[in-house]
């Protein structure tokens, strides 16, 4: 049987996600961020934990907005099962983790692959940041987006969706995702000769790791390697932080080409599963 943590579970739920960081960073940034029990942020998670002799065995996630998460290396069906009568009623948008366990979980919940819109296998990157290069700041500046700079990150923001497959979700457009996205702390853009030419953000953020998300350079900017240098600077801002890692998936081989030349290299796979329509588990079809 699984049960739901509570906040005395959140040190133990950290030590058991810390092993397998560079897949639980969802996991680890909303606990950080969000702690266990009464918010109403969409990132806020319900956690719960398969136990063997007392001890986090296995945890699975589900946030306000209907993301689930896992990390539940070796569970076995009864696991997944369970969790799929613990979110009866709850209503989904996706699922991400180790593509094994998205598997299992998606079947325990009854969701073939026809329910989903995307269901990308991702190469997953890692990067100490004692490795990370020096790229240079004298042409550049590095910062905080503005709010009236919302209008020209919308059109960014649309194709972003669009190439790389995830598309809008319960009605985030182009424009609410670029004010929530200059809203963010963790939100940089880079202008270089007065032009804002790159985009980048954390999705997760830990006491010793982050994960990066949200890497743009729109068509007139591209060829010059801004993707990787955005990333390289704003990694150099969080090692200054004391952080001493990174992670990210790359959505594209493009993408992929320009972290490994600022030395991230890929450690295994990830898995972004979303589904066509959201759905209530549970609810007849």
């Amino acid at each position: 049987m699984i049960r739901v943590a509570g906040p005395q579970d959140a040190a133990a739920l950290e030590a058991f996600l810390q092993p397998h960081a560079a897949t639980s960073m969802f996991l680890r940034g909303n606990l950080a961020a969000h702690g266990i029990g009464a918010s109403d942020h969409a990132h806020a998670t319900t956690y719960y934990l398969g136990e063997v002799a007392g001890r986090i065995a296995a945890v699975a996630g589900c946030t306000n907005g209907g993301f689930l998460m896992c990390q539940a290396p070796g569970a076995g069906p009864e696991f997944w099962a369970d969790c799929a009568r613990a979110l009866q009623g709850r209503r989904l948008v996706g699922i991400t983790g180790v593509p094994a366990q998205v598997d299992a979980f998606a079947e325990a919940l009854g969701f073939g692959d026809a329910a989903f819109r995307m269901k990308d296998l991702e190469p997953l990157y890692a990067l100490s940041l004692a490795d990370l290069p020096d790229v240079g700041t004298r042409d550049v500046s590095l910062r905080r987006p503005r709010p009236e700079e919302a209008g020209g990150l919308a059109p960014w923001f649309e194709a972003y969706h669009h190439e790389t497959g995830m598309g809008t979700l319960d009605g985030v457009d182009g424009r609410i995702a670029a004010q929530q996205f200059i809203e963010k702390a963790d939100s940089r853009v880079m202008e270089i000769g007065g032009a804002v030419c790159a985009m980048s953000a954390l999705n997760a953020r830990t006491a010793d790791m982050v994960q990066v998300g949200g890497v743009y350079v729109p068509p007139e900017h591209r060829g010059r390697g801004y993707g990787g240098r955005i990333v390289a600077l704003h990694l150099a801002e969080v090692r200054a932080q004391a952080i001493g890692a990174a992670i990210l998936f790359a959505a594209t081989a493009v993408a992929a080409r320009a972290y490994e030349a600022i030395g991230f290299r890929r450690i295994g796979s990830y898995q972004i599963a979303l589904l066509k329509t959201p759905m209530v588990v549970g609810a007849e079809v």
